[in-house]
């Protein structure tokens, strides 16, 4: 039986050869296309599961390639390539359809775990009609989710976690960045979408307001969750070595930017009516308090470092010691 075949578009003959090899080798089958007109006539008489497209290319280019996938072969995600990662690249590529962004030079990992998300992805099909108990997963814009993964990808190389995602109401992966595989990310959401509910469950048992953040340590990892808003959470997986503080730190940089996206939360509709409730206002992820610099007054993020000589936080190395 053959594997999944993947459709690999790139003006260079070295970088396709290579991206050939690497997927030839993990069991895709792969179709070469030296430009996206070559690829538009592969795609009209070739099955083809996944695309892998470079975006700037002579004559027709990668954007103009995903739009006309877009209109003619709509249920075929593409992943876009380019050694012009900026933030403005990004971002059209993902409003254009792409579900994916692999920046070159990239490694055989990067390429794998990006190709297995996409066809996880394909092997989905439409979304089904959630249960009537469990919450719609509430959608992303392509501009919020290319937002979402630089500030996870931001916040992942930082602190050279190994993973950084951000979690939606009922365990919902809206965007993740890190070495990972989709299968243990994904996992790790439903889990903390259990958790949550359980959490929940205890508020009103125990007179608690809500639940910010938890911390899970282990031998050699620490998981750090922060709660932004009612169903939403961010969570860092790293290093034991890393000091709280720091973690802390780099949580509140990447809440701040996080809240400006703005999540909305899903369309409910009550037991028994067939339209659904007007959805309430957007759900603007709280802000958290800044440490301001004396005297001038200007919000500065700090290092642990820096905020543990101007006295402004504990030492947490020391208080951790003297509990033990």
């Amino acid at each position: 039986m053959r594997g999944p075949c993947v459709l690999v578009v790139d003006d260079s003959i070295d970088v396709l050869q290579t991206l050939s090899d690497i997927l030839a080798a993990i069991g895709y089958t792969v179709r070469a296309a030296p430009s996206a007109e070559r690829a538009l006539q592969i795609l009209e008489g070739t099955e083809v599961d996944l695309v892998i497209t470079d975006l700037r290319m002579g004559r027709m280019g990668g954007m103009a390639l995903i739009r006309r996938l877009q209109d003619s072969f709509p249920t075929i995600p593409v992943i876009a390539i380019s050694g012009f990662a900026d933030a403005r690249t990004v971002i059209q590529a993902f409003r254009e359809g792409a579900v994916d962004f692999i920046t070159k030079p990239f490694t055989v990992d990067e390429v794998a775990e990006a190709a297995t998300r996409a066809l996880a992805c394909r092997r989905a099909g439409p979304a089904r009609p959630p249960a009537e108990s469990a919450p719609p997963a509430p959608a992303l814009s392509p501009d919020q989710r290319a937002r979402a993964a630089e500030a996870l990808r931001d916040l992942q190389t930082r602190l050279d976690a190994e993973l950084a995602l951000l979690i939606g109401p009922g365990g919902t992966l809206l965007a993740a960045h890190g070495r990972l595989p989709e299968e243990a990310t994904q996992e790790m959401a439903r889990a903390v979408g259990r958790i949550e509910d359980a959490l929940d469950r205890l508020t009103p048992l125990l007179g608690e307001p809500g639940w910010t953040g938890q911390t899970w340590e282990g031998e050699r990892w620490a998981l750090y969750g922060s709660r932004l808003a009612p169903g939403f959470h961010l969570l860092i997986l790293v290093p034991r070595s890393i000091k709280p503080g720091l973690v802390t730190l780099e949580l509140r940089e990447a809440r701040a930017r996080l809240q400006e996206l703005g999540l909305e939360a899903p369309r409910v509709s009550p037991p028994g009516e067939g339209s659904p409730t007007p959805a309430p206002e957007p759900l603007l992820l709280p802000q958290e308090e800044t440490w301001e610099v004396e005297e001038t007054g200007a919000e500065e993020l700090l290092t642990y470092e820096e905020a543990l000589a101007r006295g402004l936080i504990p030492d947490l190395g020391e208080e951790r010691e003297n509990a033990e």
